[in-house]
């Protein structure tokens, strides 16, 4: 949680507008226990701050900073330098900066401006690529071209006149099928007062198609009655098909990708004013569009939409003051329709781009399936996973009229105490960037004229895994050449994979704040590493730079130096920044051009969606969302993702004729096996639970009676709201268990997302480990299986468990294939993504580091064992000697004398002998393949080894190249590992 030195005020109800301890106003010195829907009533940070006062809950006032007043002494001079100056570089006459107060410092000195001048950028047009233009298009919708044009801008039709066809057929009887209420104060709308205040007498109530048809900037309100409706679930289903045609997976496809900007694109932005384009780099959530019983508010629609004419509107109501706890892609089709519609009526006329956090599978879609967390997509060492979990997101999303996923990570996991390990792939850069290119292609493919796909927003620019302390938006140390070395390659990959957008990370890196970085997000992501597409900022993250992390003066100053020093586009969250945007381009502090700039970027993607041809949802798809097909995608990654540590003694497989005892809530809840970023960011509420899925999807129990058609004998075990089990129950547990041949445990983690997941340390919960104990007493095999998003310390319950099965969080079809495993009908073949530490000081332990430092975990990165025993021999290579331009050939031979079939994943790492002045890594995985072995068969797996990719990064961030032996090792500290030794030379 964030902590604050005064608690900050609460915008809720005046009966409860006394902040609390810890600066909550819930009542108490707590959030709520699950921070989802029905608990908050307002969205503010990732629920850093909920207002819980279960009345109206009333945003922020929008203007909450002092506009620059006019100064005698000017202030300093700055400029827009994207860079750090060079040395000698001399102050450049550039934008004046508003004036802020003093800086307090030993020295006396205020503060300093930046000293270089920021290039003029080669995207301003010229006249000659400008033609004559209508100030205020009336239009911005329709034309022709496939998907591909922008209307012609003197030619544009009127409201009513081209577009009625397109609107009945694509969203037609919104009105009627998604509510839409006009809401005041009483609403949970609060505008700012010296604008609106006057107004909210009025009671005159007015439907959508009266929105649509009265004058632009007309008030309309509507005195609503004060109950409040209680969460209840959306009654549409999905009428669903079993299968659909679909594009595979192609290794080598590269996607369409951001190019340069379109020529009608430019007469576009030309044309707007400058709020309509400063309109566009605002992100609002659906929320601030609703009134307090979840429907939709015309007095905030005409607000933010008509009047502040934002370009982008993010999330489900499911994750606000939603109607509804889970929203079905035709219910939120409705949705984002009622408001596209007005969009391109009113306002700018550009219409809106929508945002999901699709992160595995589109999970805040109702009854869409659900994939297993990034991280279990990288235990499957199969990018085609990575794919197909983007594809049916982006189909799912599109399915509920958003075009804009948020996702996938490309973070480097490194610290494992991060509450968001589990969205990233891994803590290799390797396999990092082979399961982001991946799921960046299933996301968007060809999304120019897929209307299946849309614009992936990849996630956190950068070094956002490894905080210092482990907790969320904490500061990040880490040197360049590591930074190029281990950090980029996964940002590297998804911009060569075709990434349209991207989210800068929160927090500050090497101390310099990120959202306020010339190095980091213009340097070394525009220029160094040649990103063209959209950069977003993370929700509130501006703002937080003079809230939260004192890096600005002031909001005002927070927006100028964000704009001034970096490349960002649009802001998510921030209520004050388009007024602030305004502000400082009228005050000549930021550039207009700056503004265009961005705005190019914007409008080009969503010409590149379609959006001008198809602003609305694409309702044939959602007679795909849930499908057989796509659940049976979600479980084949489950099934390849399931990862068998320890199996002492043939514990596993279970057998049919075995009396097994199954333990703990994470085998009876398919909640648990969801996790976090399911149905809303916490998980279900408590109030929630299963029920929410209305029997959509699997928990390990069910899958089990699926499998045997039998009822399993289970018992809760413990408890998960930290007290500890009843005695009684205890003593329960014990007689069942000496009535075992063998017992399952499932072990883990409840559902978390950002601070909410923040820890201390990650030792496993005291009452698990306590039942544990209990169960070793009672002399029987214990299996364990770990249900959780980062590696908690299994201590002494290693030591007991005769067999450990980690299954991540394999997300709520996850269920039947843990069973599938179980019973021995697959063999598992999931590979640990990560190193699994035995003590907390190994938190940031990692394959790669250095030779020197002690690695002993638990289980080291790329560990996981099979059903049939696989023998390895013959590794062989074309050549002892590597050298530049001359690959050499790695060979090794593997055969399966098991009676099962065997998926198994080969690991290739090489080891320095030496560089001069830098430490090699312990391991650098080099690559990996995994192929299927039948039973009693053999195969022969080959792999390229090149003296190029040994180049390492020197603190001058030069790749060099040192000669000296190399160990080519297969399958490091396993049981098969097989080395040989090559001569690196030049």
């Amino acid at each position: 949680m964030t902590t604050n030195a005064t608690a900050p005020p609460c915008h809720c109800c005046p009966a409860t507008n006394v902040p609390t301890p810890g600066g909550h106003c819930c009542g108490g010195s707590q959030p709520p226990a699950n921070g989802g829907p029905g608990d908050c009533c307002r969205w503010i940070h990732d629920f850093d701050d909920c207002c819980c006062c279960g009345h109206s809950c009333a945003p922020p006032p929008i203007a909450t900073h002092e506009a620059p007043a006019p100064s005698v002494n000017p202030g300093p001079l700055v400029t827009a330098a994207p860079f750090a100056p060079a040395p000698g570089a001399v102050a450049a006459t550039g934008v004046r900066r508003p004036e802020q107060p003093a800086a307090s410092s030993s020295s006396g000195k205020a503060w300093q401006a930046p000293q270089a001048a920021r290039p003029t950028p080669d995207w301003v047009p010229s006249a000659n690529d400008i033609n004559e233009f209508t100030r205020r298009p009336t239009r911005v919708v329709g034309g022709s071209g496939g998907g591909q044009g922008l209307p012609t801008l003197h030619n544009r039709p009127e409201v009513g006149e081209t577009t009625a066809a397109q609107m009945e057929a694509s969203a037609s009887s919104v009105s009627e099928n998604f509510r839409i209420h006009n809401g005041g104060q009483d609403a949970g709308f609060t505008e700012p007062v010296n604008e609106w205040e006057r107004l909210l007498v009025a009671t005159k109530t007015v439907g959508l198609p009266e929105l649509l048809d009265r004058p632009h900037g007309s008030p309309v309100f509507e005195a609503l009655p004060t109950e409040t409706n209680s969460m209840h679930f959306d009654p549409s289903n999905p009428l669903t098909i079993d299968s659909y045609q679909a594009p595979e997976y192609n290794r080598l496809a590269v996607g369409d990708r951001p190019d340069k900007i379109a020529e009608d694109v430019w007469r576009l932005v030309e044309s707007l004013s400058l709020e309509e384009k400063v309109g566009q780099m605002q992100q609002i959530h659906v929320s601030q569009l609703l009134d307090r019983n979840g429907h939709l508010n015309a007095s905030a629609v005409e607000y933010w939409i008509s009047k502040k004419m934002v370009g982008s509107v993010v999330d489900s109501p499911g994750n606000g003051q939603g109607e509804y706890a889970w929203y079905s892609a035709a219910t939120l089709a409705n949705l984002t329709n009622s408001v596209q519609q007005v969009a391109l009526a009113q306002g700018s006329r550009v219409p809106l781009l929508w945002g999901l956090d699709s992160v595995r599978g589109a999970n805040f879609v109702k009854h869409a399936a659900m994939f297993p967390a990034g991280i279990g997509i990288a235990a499957t060492f199969q990018p085609k996973h990575a794919y197909e979990a983007g594809r049916v997101a982006a189909r799912d999303t599109r399915a509920a009229g958003y075009q804009w996923a948020f996702a996938p990570s490309a973070d480097l996991n490194v610290e494992k105490r991060w509450a968001h390990n589990y969205l990233g792939f891994g803590e290799d850069p390797l396999l990092l960037s082979s399961m982001v290119r991946g799921s960046v292609g299933g996301y968007q493919g060809e999304y120019r004229g897929d209307r299946a796909r849309v614009a992936a927003c990849v996630k956190n620019f950068i070094g956002s895994g490894v905080p210092f302390n482990g907790k969320e938006r904490s500061a990040k140390f880490i040197p360049d050449n590591l930074l190029y070395e281990y950090y980029l390659p996964g940002f590297e990959a998804a911009i060569a994979a075709g990434a349209s957008s991207i989210m800068q990370s929160g927090g500050n890196v090497n101390g310099e704040a990120m959202s306020l970085s010339g190095y980091y997000l213009r340097r070394l992501l525009r220029d160094k590493l040649g990103f063209r597409g959209v950069m977003i900022a993370d929700h509130d993250e501006i703002l937080a730079q003079a809230r939260e992390f004192h890096t600005a003066a002031n909001f005002t100053d927070a927006v100028f130096l964000a704009l001034n020093n970096t490349s960002v586009d649009m802001s998510a969250g921030d209520s004050t920044f388009s007024a602030n945007t305004v502000e400082l381009v009228n005050a000549g502090s930021v550039g207009e051009d700056r503004v265009t700039e961005s705005v190019a970027r914007i409008i080009q993607l969503k010409k590149d969606l379609g959006l001008f041809d198809a602003p609305f949802s694409e309702r044939q798809l959602q007679e795909t969302v849930g499908s057989a097909q796509d659940v049976n995608a979600a479980r084949m990654a489950v099934s390849e993702s399931l990862t068998l540590l320890k199996n002492d003694n043939g514990a596993l497989p279970l057998k049919p004729n075995e009396r097994v005892l199954f333990v703990g809530p994470h085998l009876n809840s398919t909640a648990l096996l969801g996790g976090g970023w399911n149905v809303h960011r916490q998980g279900p509420t408590a109030s929630e639970r299963d029920d929410v899925y209305e029997g959509f999807g699997d928990s390990v129990l069910a899958g089990i009676r699926k499998l045997t058609n039998r009822e399993p004998v289970y018992h809760p075990g413990f408890r998960l709201d930290g007290r500890p089990s009843d005695s009684a129950a205890l003593t329960n547990l014990i007689r069942l268990a000496r009535q075992a041949d063998k017992i399952v445990v499932g072990l883990g983690e409840t559902p978390y997302a950002g601070h909410m997941g923040d820890i201390n340390e990650l030792s496993l919960d005291a009452n698990q480990a306590y039942v544990v104990s209990q169960l070793a007493l009672v002399n029987r095999p214990i299996i364990t299986v770990l249900i959780e998003g980062r590696p908690r310390l299994l201590k002494d319950v290693a030591t007991v468990s005769s067999a450990v099965l980690n299954a991540y969080l394999p997300g709520i079809h996850g269920g039947l294939p843990i069973a599938e495993v179980l019973y021995g009908k697959v063999s598992p073949s999931g590979r640990q993504p990560f190193t699994y530490p035995r003590y907390e000081y190994q938190s940031r332990d990692t394959i790669w580091q250095g030779l020197y430092n002690e690695y002993t975990p638990q289980w080291p990165f790329g560990f996981g064992l099979g059903y049939s025993p696989l023998v390895y021999s013959n590794i062989t290579v074309d050549s002892n000697e590597l050298r530049p331009g001359q690959p050499v050939k790695v060979s090794v031979s593997i055969r399966n004398d098991g009676q099962l079939d065997q998926k198994e994943s080969v690991l290739l790492y090489t080891t320095q002998g030496f560089r001069t002045g830098y430490e090699p890594e312990l391991y650098r995985l080099r690559g990996f393949d995994k192929v299927e072995i039948g039973k009693g068969m053999a195969t022969v797996v080959e792999f390229t080894v090149t003296a190029e990719e040994l180049a390492y990064y020197n603190r001058d961030l030069v790749r060099v190249i040192d000669p000296s032996p190399v160990n080519i090792t297969i399958n490091a500290m396993t049981p098969n590992e097989r080395v040989i030794t090559l001569n690196l030379a030049l």
